[in-house]
């Protein structure tokens, strides 16, 4: 691929990118959208949309779910999302959780929040004290369009 054609590829990514979080087309100069697609994608797009991400406290809020394993209510509701929001989480902490599985299946979501229930893959016992060894901690993405 050329140099151009490079630079052109990530000018348009950019201008797109753009576009989907504020609204507003966004154009490098003297690169106008070359797509008919896009361009009515930007015209139709709803500029409502509101995006907001947080964490828990490391370590803190984690219930015992059995013995094998945890679950934590995440609290969203900061980001005062009004819509139907569509989450995204992680768990993030010093150690172990690489061993987990569940960490990103969102349970009951909310306005104001959800749950993950998480368990080690190999089905070893799991309680609230590992996550507070660990500190654990939910990192989440919401994207609400009212």
């Amino acid at each position: 691929m050329s140099m151009l054609r490079s630079a052109t590829i990530a000018l348009s990514t950019a201008a797109f990118a753009a576009t989907l979080v504020t609204g507003a087309p966004a154009h490098a100069a003297g690169h106008p959208a070359t797509t008919r697609l896009a361009s009515h994608a930007t015209q139709s797009m709803d500029t409502t949309q509101r995006i907001a991400s947080g964490s828990t406290r490391p370590g803190q809020g984690w219930v015992a779910y059995g013995t094998a394993g945890i679950y934590i209510d995440v609290d969203t509701s900061s980001a005062h999302f009004t819509g139907s929001p569509t989450y995204t989480s992680t768990v993030g902490g010093i150690g172990g959780q690489w061993a987990l599985t569940g960490t990103g299946a969102i349970y009951s979501p909310t306005t104001t929040g959800f749950r993950i229930y998480v368990r080690f893959s190999d089905g070893s016992p799991l309680s609230p004290a590992t996550a507070q060894a660990f500190q654990w901690h939910v990192n989440w993405v919401g994207v609400d369009n009212p």
